[in-house]
């Protein structure tokens, strides 16, 4: 419909401030996996990408906005007319929610306020006094239906990328694509908002391993146009290895392309179990989130090889593994947590998080926790929706109060940076490890991987050399110097010109701690987009234009989505 100017926005920084819940906000790394690193700690911004997903497939002229500050909010609210304004929002920043709807209100009193994201899984009568319309589905067929446009044309994948994680302040030049797979999981873990927000049902945005092929190729066409370089794809899709035929007409189309790619993705011990390590190499998945969660959690989703076989055979071809564990399970004491913890520590994962097992809204195991009137009585009655972050524990344990698992949590990640040391660390000596392995293969993409994998160690010298100095104890120190001695034995002698760059990171590796102590340059900074490239506006504003891309078919229209614990979720 024709006339309709549609404001998508995710809720306002500044995040993890006074005020502000434990763990929620723009970055997915420093806020839960390198967390407790300090200035090791990965830092990269998460686009809210569902939103750009949203704009990129309506036809009337909308803006998004990703983090603007209160005032930056305010003035697009000033300077723009809108019809309707959608806000992104998840439990913990309800509290958020609730100031942008006064400011709304107060600034553009004639928009509909839209809600959307895990945040609505909160009741009606919760919501609606800070809203117009509640989108509890994929928001692109929501959007097409409610601006009286045709849902049944193809979804198109916008070009949003992020700037690849920072290491000591210093900002790569690369850039990250990120393409949706699908959403929803039908693994139905008890706990798990993402599997229950849809109902236990996968919704591919991908259905074809071609056309995942394809598309990536397409992207990195468009990263060219764009002036971009891309160092890799994110592959949004919560279990991907699950969906066998798919995954293995994507490996045809590699091995056919013969361009060794690289990914970060997502699978579970039953997935990975279906594909050879070389397979999963093949396929050019450079880190994989897989969960661990605990020895007797009993999820189908952990059946399949054996930890220990999977963590090798992976490692041992480059593919750097992200883990999760989960403390809290009923049958859990301290003895048995630090059993479990001891486990995955000599597993070896490359990056990792451990959170609290959480009863989230719309969840079985919220429901479960209701009925057994197990909620702690000032979570039940008066609840702090700031603490819904995978941070803390809400209901009755039989070994532990809320504080000592909160405490554990916390010593649990210093150990892990302890006894591992940084992830930065672990991923180069796991692509080290690949480079060794793979460089005499004869199969053409496993030594296309070795060469890449070489340049990316050669290239992550600099950053390893604070290690060597402020490491968090001597034996990580010493596994520093020793890893950088075993790539100039096997890659060649450190340059002068590497020698440079790695003595540059110990004054950028103060810079960066001095930044923290001190609060600064800690937020995300407003990210606006325009869609289409001529937007209908007011007044001029400096933006972003993104172009759209060739659509890709699909049945039905669909959202994306990313994990429940971090703000740049979802947008539904």
């Amino acid at each position: 419909m024709s006339g309709q100017n549609i404001l998508l926005t995710t809720v306002c920084r500044p995040f993890s401030g006074h005020g502000e819940g434990d763990s929620v906000g723009a970055e997915l790394f420093h806020a839960q996996v390198t967390r407790e690193q300090g200035i090791f700690s990965y830092r990269q911004v998460i686009r809210c990408w569902g939103l750009d997903y949203i704009a990129e497939n309506i036809e009337a002229p909308s803006v998004v906005l990703h983090y603007p500050s209160e005032r930056e909010f305010i003035r697009e609210l000033k300077n723009h007319s809108y019809d309707y304004i959608g806000i992104n929002f998840v439990v913990a920043t309800f509290h958020k929610l609730k100031r942008m709807t006064k400011l709304t209100r107060s600034h553009a009193p004639g928009a509909r306020i839209i809600l959307g994201g895990y945040g609505t899984v909160l009741s009606d009568e919760e919501l609606s006094p800070y809203c117009d319309l509640i989108c509890r589905e994929e928001g692109i067929g929501y959007m097409r239906r409610l601006l009286k446009e045709d849902t049944a044309k193809p979804i198109m994948h916008p070009y949003a990328p992020v700037e690849s994680p920072r290491i000591y302040s210093y900002p790569l030049k690369t850039k990250v694509a990120h393409i949706t797979g699908g959403l929803g999981c039908p693994n139905g873990c008890d706990f798990c908002c993402t599997s229950h927000f849809f109902k236990r049902r996968y919704i591919p945005f991908v259905k074809s391993g071609q056309e995942l092929y394809q598309l990536m190729l397409h992207m990195d066409k468009q990263a060219e146009r764009a002036g971009d370089e891309l160092s890799g794809f994110i592959l949004i899709d919560e279990d991907f290895f699950l969906h066998e035929k798919r995954a293995r007409e994507f490996l045809q189309c590699v091995r056919e392309g013969g361009k060794p790619l690289s990914i970060m993705g997502f699978g579970s011990v039953r997935g990975l179990s279906k594909f050879t390590p070389d397979e999963i190499a093949e396929m050019g998945f450079d880190i994989l989130w897989t969960a661990f969660e605990g020895t007797e959690s009993n999820f189908s989703k952990l059946k399949g090889k054996s930890l220990s076989e999977l963590y090798s055979s992976l490692k041992s071809r480059g593919v750097a593994l992200l883990s999760s564990m989960i403390i809290g399970f009923p049958y859990q004491d301290r003895t048995k947590v630090m059993k479990e913890f001891r486990m995955i520590t000599e597993l070896g994962p490359s990056l990792w998080q451990v959170l609290i097992y959480f009863a989230f809204p719309g969840t079985p195991l919220h429901r479960q926790m209701l009925e057994e009137n197990r909620y702690l009585p000032e979570y039940r009655d008066d609840p702090d929706y700031r603490t819904f972050d995978g941070f803390a524990m809400h209901f009755r344990h039989p070994h532990f109060t809320a504080a000592e698992l909160k405490e554990m949590q916390r010593e649990l990640y210093r150990k892990n940076f302890e006894i591992l040391g940084p992830s930065l660390m672990r991923v180069v000596r796991v692509w080290f490890e690949g480079y060794r392995n793979l460089r005499n293969s004869s199969n053409p993409l496993l030594s296309g991987r070795a060469e890449r994998m070489k340049e990316y160690v050669r290239s992550a010298i600099p950053a390893l050399y604070p290690a060597k100095f402020l490491g968090p104890n001597k034996n990580r120190r010493d596994d520093a110097r020793k890893l950088l001695r075993d790539i100039s034995q096997e890659t060649g002698k450190i340059s002068m010109k590497e020698q440079l760059f790695s003595l540059a990171t110990i004054p950028l590796a103060v810079w960066t701690w001095l930044t923290s102590i001190l609060n600064i340059a800690q937020q995300p900074k407003l990210l606006r987009i325009e869609h289409p490239a001529t937007p209908v506006h007011r007044s001029e504003s400096k933006s972003v234009k993104l172009k759209s891309i060739s659509p890709v078919t699909l049945s039905g229209s669909s959202c994306p989505l990313c994990s429940c614990a971090v703000e740049s979720e979802t947008a539904e």
